[in-house]
């Protein structure tokens, strides 16, 4: 039985130092030029040059017009167009940590178990403790599938779906329309509740793995959350029964046992602060059709979604 096609797309901005590692990993998979679509948005580092010399092609979008959905929608109409049957979609600083994650990533797809999964991502070396705790709390080792029977038990982790590293067959993505365009952020998240709403099951495949980790200051994280409560205010009725707060408690009842379990007590300030920042942060961002502009942009960090929103 032959294989279904797959392609790889990858949005980029300035991404010279995961150049190397990403590519080699493409080689590893014997993934041709044909099958990788890279999306620069005018890098200046010189890693549109890196890329061609590692023999990927490169297609430069403006920067200006850049969207999370439509971008992604741009490379898999493409990907699409060179017959991909499976759109595998990552992010630049997704390195995978092992040859198998492509075919691990996609055994669900292929099998018919699921039309659409997501990767474990594992925390960077030099990740600070709570970030081994994020990562580690938001991604198991232990896969799951999920439908939208599970939606009630679940709330919002039922849609929980991640674009650094993820697969949908591609048939079923356009059949839905594909990633939402002009949102602030979550498009995958998005896309994950439209398949489930459709009747399709998703998995979380433990056992394909990148390693992906940001450390983000407290001015982040409130900024961060202020743009997930923006995307919140704006969810459609695919996300209806997404109960947040009860997960957001969660996370902060383990990381408090998860610090002090690594005798990391004197770190139980900051886990507080950081809860607060999101909680305060998300609750404003829910709000923010009562803010201006320019406020809006100073508390985002997806700012130039507002100037987006003001061209419309």
């Amino acid at each position: 039985m032959t294989p279904p096609a797959l392609a790889v797309i990858v949005p980029v901005l300035n991404a010279s130092r995961y150049v190397s590692k990403l590519a080699s990993s493409f080689r590893q998979r014997h993934l041709s030029s044909q099958q990788v679509f890279i999306l620069d948005s005018v890098s200046q580092d010189g890693s549109p040059e890196l890329w061609q010399g590692c023999g990927f092609g490169v297609r430069a979008i403006d920067r200006n017009t850049f969207d999370h959905g439509g971008t992604r929608n741009l490379g898999a109409r493409l990907a699409t167009e060179q017959g991909a049957e499976i759109l595998v979609f990552m992010t630049q600083d997704a390195i995978p940590a092992d040859d198998r994650w492509l075919e691990e990533l996609t055994a669900p797809i292929v099998s018919g178990q699921a039309v659409a999964t997501f990767a474990r991502q594992l925390p960077r070396p030099e990740a600070s403790l709570l970030e081994q705790f994020s990562r580690y709390f938001n991604y198991p080792g232990h896969s799951r599938r999920r439908t939208e029977a599970d939606i009630p038990e679940l709330g919002v982790k039922a849609f929980f779906f991640s674009n650094v590293c993820s697969a949908v067959r591609a048939d079923v993505f356009w059949e839905v329309g594909g990633f939402p365009e002009h949102i602030i952020m979550n498009e995958d998240m998005t896309l994950a509740a439209k398949l489930l709403r459709a009747g399709h099951a998703i998995e979380y495949v433990a056992g394909a793995q990148v390693v992906h980790s940001h450390d983000y200051t407290l001015a982040q994280q409130f900024r961060r959350n202020f743009d997930v409560g923006a995307f919140f205010a704006g969810a459609g009725s695919e996300l209806a029964g997404a109960k947040v707060g009860g997960e957001g408690l969660r996370f902060v009842r383990e990381q408090l046992r998860y610090v002090v379990r690594h005798r990391r007590a004197d770190l139980i300030p900051l886990v507080i602060a950081e809860a607060a920042a999101k909680f305060s942060a998300f609750q404003l961002g829910k709000r923010h059709h009562l803010l201006p502009v320019p406020l809006k942009k100073k508390l985002s960090m997806h700012s130039y979604h507002w100037d987006q929103k003001e061209k419309k």
